[in-house]
């Protein structure tokens, strides 16, 4: 159990879990909403906006130095898109990887983007797609067949997966087939990791800490 630090004594408390987005919208939309339906202030979503994912970890190792306390439980997680970050800047995305691991900061990707994880809601994916129209169009279709309106990038769509969300960790397991710690990221990372994520991972720890006072209320 964690133990916050006070100016006199340490205060028994809840671990948190922070999640670290670098895009404005998608990602850190659907993780606050995530909270909000869990109606707790031990799930944080935080945003720094940059271009690359190394940048992402680079400043979110730092942040966790200057303000988690290494003997509390919190966990601290940035979620990114491998796009072509991996293909053009390869050696740095891994270097900034390897140092956030030592420092626990864990990593929920997509590869190739976030759309992935919201596909594997409604079915397995074993072949590579293409971030953009051709994924989007796929997941429409998933979205009629459920009655779940339109889909549309950066539309928020917690809601709508929710029911769903039991099926999407089982399908990116299946295709990551890895615990977190085993992960080979230089596989996952790359075009062969097309299609696979490790967000159902943090979702998970979510679900596992939280989601019980939700079960509850």
């Amino acid at each position: 159990m964690a133990r916050y630090r006070g100016k006199k004594q340490h205060r028994l408390a809840h671990p948190k879990i922070f999640v670290w987005s670098h895009t404005k919208k998608a990602e850190i939309e659907y993780f606050q909403d995530f909270k909000n339906y869990l109606e707790t202030p031990l799930l944080v979503a935080k945003k720094n906006v940059c271009w690359k994912p190394q940048e992402l970890l680079e400043y979110v190792v730092g942040w966790k130095q200057d303000n988690i306390d290494e003997k509390d439980d919190d966990q601290v997680w940035c979620v990114f898109d491998v796009d072509d970050f991996y293909k053009n800047d390869t050696s740095e995305l891994l270097t900034a990887i390897k140092k956030a691991r030592k420092h626990n900061v864990k990593i929920a990707y997509a590869n190739e983007c976030f759309e992935h994880w919201v596909l594997f809601h409604f079915e397995k994916i074993s072949t590579k797609i293409k971030r953009g129209k051709d994924i989007e169009k796929r997941i429409n279709k998933a979205f009629k067949r459920n009655n779940l309106g339109i889909f549309e990038k950066n539309k928020k769509i917690f809601g709508s997966l929710l029911p769903f969300q039991e099926q999407a960790i089982k399908n990116a397991k299946d295709a990551l087939s890895a615990d977190y710690e085993k992960i080979n990221w230089v596989n996952v990372l790359s075009d062969s990791g097309n299609p696979s994520t490790s967000i159902h991972l943090l979702v998970e720890k979510i679900v596992h800490l939280f989601g019980n006072n939700k079960d509850n209320a």
